[in-house]
């Protein structure tokens, strides 16, 4: 076959052509017999744009073909077989779409593709390998050891690989289609896998009459500009302070969100021993560049409603709100903490009261008391009531 250097190939009208995309890129030269025999071997290793784009490129091959007197029985065959892998793919989009079953697409795919040996390995951060459905490691064929390899990725992060006769995905096509059914079928798991763990956790929270414990770095936006991209770190060590003492005490997160952290207790005196304690050790702690890590921890108790999704109600914006009066260092507890806690304060430990103060979207004014002792810093600035006076 006479190659096409680009000068010829420019002089070519579009009509040359069996496919001419929207940006005008043309691919498949149809300008004489040989070409017109290779466009019918390389029409399914080639990109397009979508089906009516393949479809009407299909189409002026066939009629080069015709008008060159060649008879492409192996190129329709091989398009009827196309057509009938891709709608069995097709089908496993949507069955398994709809199912959320990746164990089944293994065998669902290995059926539509005609590939008895075909593989679906899933991406483990803690084995940092590709495992098989046993949970064994499998290490990946290198090339020309007889099988193709096709990698997914969720976010940047390897998520699954899919080993295959080389054969069966040469169709830019049909592999878009199959990645599609593997990738949905993973996400789905994942997620259903995150709303039944969710739900199951959601389930065994403590109901009734709790405590909540409300914590969050004073000024994370300065750290952030002082320490850049650095401040990840930081941030993951003070949840952990903040976890540990939270585990400790017999509490139980509920949420992490930013700079926040948000735990329920059945007991109040629970909730007041790991404020105590997140105080404590995030003071002993040395930081990056000296900087100096202040939370604020708010406690409140009451009877919010426990739902599938986790708690609601106006005992958890109590909390928040209480959390957002204190100070970086402080401890604060509402009326109805402090009248939990009741005479369970633990030794050298008391309470001040900070008077009575209109707290943003609660209905009524909330009584503030500062815990004082255990090595606490005493002297700080009026609660954070903002655009409110003390009632």
């Amino acid at each position: 076959m006479t190659q096409l250097d680009t000068k010829k190939r420019s002089r070519l009208p579009d009509s040359a052509f069996a496919y001419v995309d929207s940006r005008g890129r043309r691919r498949l030269p149809i300008n004489d017999e040989a070409h017109v025999r290779n466009a019918l071997a390389r029409f399914n290793q080639t990109p397009f744009e979508d089906d009516a784009a393949r479809a009407r490129a299909r189409t002026r091959l066939l009629k080069a073909a015709k008008k060159y007197g060649i008879v492409p029985v192996g190129f329709i065959t091989g398009q009827l077989r196309t057509q009938s892998t891709q709608a069995a793919a097709g089908q496993a989009v949507i069955e398994l779409g709809g199912m959320g079953a990746p164990g089944e697409l293994e065998g669902r795919l290995r059926a539509a593709l005609g590939d008895a040996s075909l593989s679906l390995l899933q991406w483990s951060d803690s084995a940092a390998a590709y495992l098989d459905g046993a949970g064994q490691a499998v290490t990946l064929p290198a090339e020309g050891e007889g099988r193709a390899v096709t990698l997914l990725e969720r976010h940047g992060r390897p998520m699954t690989a899919l080993l295959h006769d080389p054969s069966v995905l040469r169709d830019p096509n049909l592999a878009k289609t199959v990645t599609a059914a593997v990738r949905l079928a993973i996400e789905n798991e994942r997620l259903q896998g995150e709303v039944e763990a969710r739900a199951s956790e959601v389930r065994s929270l403590p109901a009734g009459f709790v405590t909540f414990l409300l914590a969050d770095i004073e000024d994370s936006t300065g750290l952030v500009r002082r320490l850049g991209d650095r401040y990840a770190a930081l941030l993951s060590d003070v949840r952990r302070v903040l976890r540990a003492a939270i585990r400790a005490a017999g509490g139980r997160e509920i949420d992490a969100r930013g700079d926040e952290l948000f735990a329920v207790f059945e007991q109040a005196s629970a909730a007041l021993d790991a404020g105590l304690a997140i105080q404590t050790t995030l003071h002993d702690r040395a930081w990056p560049d000296a900087v100096e890590v202040r939370v604020r921890v708010g406690i409140h108790s009451g009877h919010p409603t426990l739902t599938d999704t986790g708690y609601v109600g106006l005992p958890v914006h109590a909390a928040a709100r209480v959390s957002f009066a204190a100070h970086g260092r402080q401890v604060v507890l509402s009326r109805a903490a402090r009248d939990a806690v009741g005479l369970s304060l633990p030794a050298g430990v008391t309470l001040r009261d900070l008077g009575v103060h209109r707290l943003q979207g609660l209905p009524e004014p909330e009584a503030l008391f500062q815990v004082e002792g255990a090595d606490l810093p005493t002297d700080f600035p009026p609660p954070r009531i903002f655009g409110a006076s003390p009632a």
